[in-house]
C-alpha cells in the first residue's frame, strides 16, 4: 500500500488535507478527505482520468496527479534497469517499500546477489528501507535484500588544540 498526503489550499485560507491511497499496483488511486472516499483516479495510456466520485476541481486534480508523478517509486524501476541493464529483465513495484526484480537468462545469479546487495542502497532516495525480492530468469532461485537508504553526512573539520 502507498499512502500520500496532499495539502490543497481552498479559497486562499482553508487548507484541506487529502489522503491519496493505492492498495496495490493494479488498483486505482483513491482520494480520501476526513475519512470519506471522494473518488478514484488512474492513469491509462499516459493520461490520468477520474474514475469515480464528483468531479474534482481542476486544480485539485492536477495537484494530486503531480504529487503521484513526482514520487521516487515511479523512477526506481527505471534506475535499477539502467544500472544493471544487461542483468535485469524486469522490475515490478508492489508498493513504495517492496519491489520484485527478475534477472535475464545467462546471469551468474550468485555473483549478482553480492553486487546487488552491496550497491542497491545507493539508488534509494526515500527515507525508509525497501525490500527487493530478486528472481533468476526461470524463477527457480531467488534472494531478498532489505536495503536501507544511504545517509550522507557532512563532515566538519575539527582543529585540535
Amino acid at each position: 500500500m502507498i499512502e500520500l498526503t496532499c495539502f490543497f489550499t481552498k479559497a486562499d485560507t482553508e487548507i484541506l488535507v487529502y489522503q491519496v491511497i493505492q492498495f496495490s499496483p493494479e488498483d486505482s488511486w483513491r482520494v480520501v478527505l476526513d475519512g470519506e472516499l471522494m473518488g478514484s483516479i488512474d492513469k491509462f495510456n499516459g493520461h490520468w482520468k477520474q474514475l469515480s466520485g464528483d468531479d474534482f476541481p481542476g486544480e485539485l486534480f492536477y495537484e494530486i496527479v503531480a504529487l503521484i508523478e513526482k514520487q521516487y517509486f515511479n523512477q526506481l524501476p527505471s534506475a535499477l534497469m539502467s544500472r544493471w541493464n544487461n542483468i535485469i529483465n524486469e522490475v515490478v513495484a508492489r508498493s513504495d517499500q517492496e519491489y520484485l526484480v527478475v534477472c535475464r537468462s545467462g546471469v551468474s545469479f550468485k555473483s549478482f546477489e553480492g553486487i546487488f546487495s552491496k550497491f542497491v542502497s545507493g539508488l534509494l532516495k526515500d527515507e525508509w528501507p525497501v525490500s527487493f525480492q530478486v528472481f533468476n530468469h526461470d524463477f527457480s532461485d531467488d534472494f531478498t535484500v532489505l536495503a536501507y537508504p544511504v545517509i550522507h553526512q557532512d563532515r566538519a573539520l575539527a582543529w585540535n588544540k
